[in-house]
């Protein structure tokens, strides 16, 4: 979920660095996307990452509507990371990764978070995460 575009930036830049493994990858827009259809990508799937914008101190929305759908499922044996981007705190992706724990997912590293728009730093180290992901999926 992103308000400005700068969590959908990051979550491009995941997807690209996780095309450079030979995996599939989807990029699933929460806002446009049936939670039905999430889920059967999700339990389908050997990891994902679950993006959010922070909105009052916490996660978006639809967001946290469709990861707690999600957790009530148990998709055990997933790998996967939280990110976002924030104004003041780093909620969103905080409480993102709070639900991956809850599925007892296997996390491929700590919340990836920014400040407001992500720099050319930020997009690389979303590219390295997304290519984490890739391996983590590969070996699945």
């Amino acid at each position: 979920c992103s308000m400005w575009g700068s969590t959908r930036a990051m979550a491009e830049a995941v997807a690209a660095g996780a095309q450079e493994l030979p995996v599939e990858v989807k990029l699933i827009n929460v806002d446009a996307t049936h939670d039905t259809q999430i889920v059967t990508e999700v339990m389908d799937c050997a990891a994902f990452a679950a993006g959010s914008a922070t909105l009052n101190m916490g996660i978006m929305p639809r967001m946290a509507a469709t990861l707690t759908y999600l957790r009530g499922l148990k998709p055990l044996g997933k790998a996967g990371f939280a990110f976002g981007s924030h104004g003041w705190a780093a909620k969103g992706s905080e409480e993102a990764a709070r639900y991956l724990e809850a599925m007892q997912m296997k996390p491929v590293r700590e919340p990836l978070a920014c400040r407001f728009a992500p720099d050319a730093a930020t997009l690389e180290a979303c590219r390295a995460a997304g290519r984490a992901l890739a391996e983590v999926a590969q070996r699945a």
